[in-house]
């Protein structure tokens, strides 16, 4: 085997194993991001629900009249309610699936709903395109002096490639920002 083909078979080794390293730690990042905000909006409902309680027991060792008694339930029920709020929200969160690595999830074949995603997956696929280009011309570019610009080209357009692929899909999870309407001038909110 020539130095020429086992550098080509080498870059496209080497590209391969970079690119699933890229999607597997892409994922952990993603599951430890849901881990987290799971864990999050529970200890932030058990403090609510605790501050409700003690709230509560101390509300009855006062020995308030009958009408702020009543007044005082209501306000501890309303707090326990917006904690047990956050309580759903902590069960539609997935627990640490292991995401399949699909053609089409590899290649971005499915529906992006932000502008910005779709440009950078527009830029993907021409990313791709120009490795394909790439790896069509290396063949007939063998023992001239073209092979290795164009192996480091290939190589170089992978790369690209995989950052903007992972780019498009942060920015496509990216929840979208409030929107702040313009107060007027002068106004005090």
């Amino acid at each position: 085997m020539n130095p020429q083909t086992t550098a080509a078979m080498a870059a496209a080794a080497t590209t391969t194993v970079v690119s699933l390293l890229g999607f597997t730690i892409q994922d952990w990042l993603a599951r430890r991001s849901r881990l987290k905000r799971r864990e999050t909006l529970f200890e932030d409902a058990s403090r609510r629900v605790s501050f409700a309680t003690e709230w509560w027991k101390a509300m009855e060792l006062l020995s308030p009249q009958p009408d702020e008694l009543t007044e005082a339930k209501a306000t501890s029920l309303a707090w326990l309610n917006e904690a047990s709020m956050l309580v759903p929200e902590v069960r539609q969160l997935p627990v640490a699936e292991r995401a399949q690595l699909s053609p089409s999830r590899v290649l971005l074949f499915y529906r992006f709903e932000r502008r910005p995603a779709k440009a950078i997956r527009l830029c993907f696929y021409l990313a791709l395109a120009f490795a394909i280009l790439y790896a069509a011309i290396i063949p007939s570019d063998r023992g001239t002096s073209y092979f290795a610009s164009d192996v480091l080209m290939l190589a170089l357009c992978l790369l690209l490639a995989l950052l903007l692929r992972a780019w498009a899909v942060t920015v496509e999870k990216r929840r979208p920002s409030p929107v702040r309407w313009p107060t007027a001038p002068g106004s005090d909110s």
